[in-house]
């Protein structure tokens, strides 16, 4: 018996094992070959796209990145249980003539004992084999049954991250828009009337990020309806809301706490996305000459800029990253 082989295959057997466990039933995000598989198609993708999130080709990444994940854990449970067959000379006989299997009689044993679609020319020489090849197709069936588990509600988070989208472009195109369409000439109650809807969004939107991360590489090559823009400008919103306008004007410290908090923990989710990043560009200077036409008092830029803590301009550049690393720009923010 090689001894290399049977290690081998049990290790990468049980590496992918844990992997799928790991990606389909915790809520803490996929396993370490499914990150890597992820971050490796999502940068092909976005290399070959020109690092624009207007080019369609990006639209196919998240799709491309399920198959690649289905791909490999297949091709992991089939390589590992190949191995272990290929450990010993006689672990696979031909039914009929009990003649040893060679290597490609193997890997065919191996991938229809994984797929339960065994044909019966060949089989396991032994009890300890027969064991083997029972155990093998339990985990097939169970991987494939835990595969759909998984892709089901991505599928379902991908269709909520898309209605967090429309939601937030249908409050206005621009952050600006978005406080000049909630100003009522007194206060902002508009624009809080669909704080709570769309912080429930946003947080649901946070924990599903947070269980199922490959929905990030679910891209939208139309700016007015990609999930880091339209979250980026609610930010924005946000902002304006907190250190431009003064507080008697905006008269609703619970819907702003609420969006604060909605906000952060959405940026602490993602910190680990842009972690190493260093953003070539810079959130621009507000032009509030649309509020101001609108009536809404405002601050002068030198009070706000004081009031901003320097955690708040490190959570500017991490939206920088994240627009970037998406294939976006502060334009796509600020341009209706």
């Amino acid at each position: 018996m090689n001894i290399l082989y049977l290690c081998l295959g049990i290790l990468v057997f049980t590496l992918i094992i844990l992997d799928i466990i790991k990606t389909a039933l915790s809520s803490s995000g996929g396993g370490r070959v499914t990150n890597a598989v992820t971050n490796g198609v999502w940068k092909a993708f976005f290399l070959m796209a020109g690092k624009r999130g207007t080019s369609k080709l990006l639209s196919y990444s998240g799709p491309a990145i399920l198959v690649s994940i289905l791909l490999t854990w297949v091709l992991g449970l089939w390589s590992g249980l190949f191995l272990v067959l290929l450990s010993d000379p006689g672990s696979v006989v031909n039914s009929k003539t009990l003649v040893s299997a060679g290597p490609l009689e193997k890997l065919y044993y191996a991938g229809f004992t994984l797929s339960t679609l065994g044909m019966g020319d060949y089989k396991a020489s032994s009890d300890v084999w027969r064991l083997v090849t029972s155990a093998a197709a339990f985990c097939g069936f169970a991987s494939l049954t835990l595969s759909i588990t998984y892709f089901v509600p991505v599928l379902s988070a991908v269709g909520l991250q898309s209605t967090l989208s429309l939601y937030i472009s249908g409050m206005g195109k621009t952050p600006q828009q978005m406080l000049a369409n909630g100003w009522n000439g007194k206060d902002f109650s508009s624009f809080f009337g669909k704080t709570s809807n769309l912080c429930q969004m946003l947080m649901q939107h946070t924990m599903n990020h947070h269980s199922y991360p490959v929905i990030h590489y679910f891209h939208n090559s139309k700016p007015g309806r990609a999930a880091i823009p339209a979250i980026v400008q609610l930010y924005e919103a946000h902002r304006l809301l907190r250190y431009r306008v003064p507080q008697g004007a905006v008269k609703d410290d619970t819907g702003i706490e609420m969006l604060q908090t909605a906000l952060d923990t959405y940026l602490d989710v993602l910190k680990g996305t842009v972690k190493g990043h260093l953003p070539k560009q810079q959130a621009p200077t507000t032009d509030v000459r649309q509020l101001q036409e609108k009536g809404v008092p405002l601050r002068n830029a030198e009070e706000t800029s004081q009031s901003q803590s320097p955690d708040k301009r490190h959570r500017q550049m991490m939206l920088s990253s994240l627009l970037e690393m998406d294939g976006w720009s502060w334009q796509e923010v600020y341009s209706s």
